[in-house]
């Protein structure tokens, strides 16, 4: 297993554990990339800052168009006949 594919279902795991965190992920709506909206801020809740801390050690940054694309699967649009 590669260290990505295992951080990725530690990610997802943790994601399953506290639904409520899911608000500050983007998902690629056609490769499936998944990471923490750029925007995420320093501090989700006033006092624990735990979650936070943990979206970025356990994803990284996606930014996606107004269609939930990628920036890569957005660029590729462009060659697919």
């Amino acid at each position: 297993m590669t260290r990505r594919s295992r951080r990725l279902t530690e990610g997802e795991e943790y994601l399953r554990q506290y639904p409520d965190l899911e608000r500050w992920m983007n998902r690629c709506s056609l490769c499936g990339s998944m990471g923490y909206k750029p925007e995420l801020p320093q501090n989700i809740y006033p006092h624990f800052n735990v979650a936070a801390d943990n979206l970025r050690r356990l994803f990284g940054p996606l930014a996606v168009d107004d269609l939930s694309r990628c920036e890569v699967c957005s660029s590729a649009r462009d060659f697919v006949p």
